[in-house]
């Protein structure tokens, strides 16, 4: 952009004038040398040498370096000797009338109209002196031109100031249009410049918005990921505490779930210490009554609080002394409120819409997780109920059998495999069946290996080594317990149905 212009610009800015005068010197040395020769042959020596004189001055002016002001008022100078040349030689109806309208030109153009008006003025007092030594008989011009009345005086004179004055005026016009015209371009170069300072400062702070928003965003997604592998409620409530303290820099993160009846929203999971000591202490707040938590818990409608006027009121906790600003939201899956998010800066003013909007779409995600976890939770004591219903129901069946049945086993010796009945038991397998573990003979032939069914003992089988064998090896013990597994555990289901805890020999 371009820089404003200043009070010296343009018409008084002395590098313009500068230049001016300097275009000014050339052509002076170029066309005054063409005058000069023609000048000095026609005219007596004392003039020829006056002109050589002032030659030499502009000349010199052009090529020497010297201020503005030194170089200008030696061009207006010069005019005006010139003028008193001409009036020395010719009088008024010379070129004298020419040099002092160039004076006063030249004056107001390398300074200003005033200058013009006071060069305009001393041409007048000159061209009297001059009217009156002339007249009076006390000087009389080298080659006089025959004008030598008082009227041919007037009459030159008073044309030559008049069209001085013309011009002076019309500088002065100029000036003090242009010099409006240049504080107006000023003016709007310099609103130019606010308004694109301004521009690139709302640029920025917009740049800086997107910025922390995106940043917000990679932050919800890496929250919202990290706390979907929790299985456990307040593991899960704990380390999204953590996190959003971690990755929003939050001076106090709160989730509040609402108990069962909906009235209060107790503290549940906390990153500050304070809040640690909130919740030791039981922290809850009642649904809709003055507290923020309350506001929101009540309305479902996100709220922030500010450190000014009447929000003022939220910040009177003494376990959280440094809060400036607060923001609470709704914990909200399937349409049913769950509890509140509630976060706390240390900065006024800290939150705004946007962080509402960025922080809304992390509380959706954990209201859904908390849902998830809780229906985990839910099916996971289900299903353990149906495991004890289960239990208690094939040991009740077990029971009544085993009162009317004896043991049955099965025997496999090659090349058959038969069913055998028994009242009492190997000592081995029954101590298979107690222990529940796998039993090893003082020779290594022979293991005992119980077999289970949802982590139940219903028989035992023993596994017996030919005497020419090795003992079990680890390997082979370890095939053995596999082979006790599931696999074996149903084909074992039938006989134990018909009567548990029975035994395979």
């Amino acid at each position: 952009m371009s820089q404003p212009l200043d009070s010296s610009r343009e018409l008084s800015n002395p590098t313009w004038r500068d230049r001016f005068l300097r275009t000014t010197l050339v052509i002076a040395c170029i066309l005054g040398l063409i005058v000069l020769i023609p000048a000095v042959l026609s005219s007596q020596p004392v003039y020829a040498a006056t002109y050589i004189v002032i030659y030499v001055l502009v000349l010199l002016a052009t090529v020497l370096p010297a201020n503005y002001e030194l170089r200008a008022v030696l061009v207006v100078a010069l005019l005006y000797g010139l003028a008193v040349s001409s009036f020395t030689e010719n009088g008024i109806m010379g070129g004298a009338r020419v040099y002092l309208l160039g004076a006063v030109t030249m004056a107001s153009l390398f300074f200003s109209w005033r200058s013009g008006m006071l060069m305009t003025a001393f041409a007048a007092l000159t061209i009297l002196v001059f009217g009156w030594l002339i007249l009076g008989g006390t000087l009389s011009p080298s080659r006089p031109t025959g004008f030598t009345s008082l009227a041919d005086w007037a009459a030159a004179g008073g044309a030559m100031l008049l069209i001085a004055v013309l011009i002076v005026n019309g500088i002065r016009l100029t000036q003090t249009e242009f010099t409006k015209t240049e504080e107006h371009t000023q003016s709007l170069l310099l609103e130019l410049r606010n308004e694109r300072a301004n521009l690139e400062a709302r640029v920025e702070e917009r740049t800086r918005t997107l910025d922390k928003r995106t940043a917000q965003l990679r932050a919800v997604a890496d929250v919202g990921k990290s706390i979907t592998s929790y299985r456990d409620l307040s593991d899960l409530l704990q380390q999204a505490a953590y996190l959003i303290h971690e990755n929003f820099g939050y001076y106090h993160v709160g989730i509040f779930l609402l108990d069962n009846h909906k009235e209060f929203a107790v503290l549940a999971a906390t990153n500050s210490e304070g809040g640690r000591r909130m919740m030791q202490k039981g922290h809850q707040l009642k649904v809709g009554e003055t507290s923020i938590v309350g506001y929101v818990a009540e309305n479902l409608r996100a709220r922030i609080a500010l450190d000014v006027g009447a929000d003022a009121v939220f910040f009177n906790n003494p376990d959280l002394p440094e809060t400036r600003s607060e923001m609470a939201l709704p914990l909200v899956a399937t349409g049913q409120i769950l509890g509140v998010l509630d976060v706390q800066s240390t900065e006024a003013r800290a939150f705004t819409d946007d962080d509402i909007a960025t922080v809304q779409i992390l509380a959706e995600q954990l209201a859904v997780t908390i849902q998830n976890t809780n229906l985990y939770s839910d099916a996971e004591k289900a299903l353990e109920s149906a495991r004890m219903a289960y239990g208690e129901l094939t040991r009740e069946a077990r029971s009544r059998i085993l009162r009317t049945r004896p043991r049955i086993g099965f025997l496999s010796t090659p090349p058959a495999t038969i069913p055998v009945e028994s009242d009492s038991l190997e000592p081995s397998l029954a101590k298979a069946i107690d222990s529940g573990d796998l039993i090893l003979s003082a020779d290594g032939m022979t293991i005992s290996v119980p077999i289970k069914i949802r982590g139940q003992v219903v028989g035992a089988m023993r596994l017996k080594k030919p005497e020419i064998a090795e003992p079990w090896t680890q390997d082979e013990t370890n095939l053995a317990i596999t082979l006790s597994g599931p696999a074996p555990a149903a084909r074992w289901k039938a006989p134990a149905c018909i009567g548990n805890r029975n035994s395979a020999r």
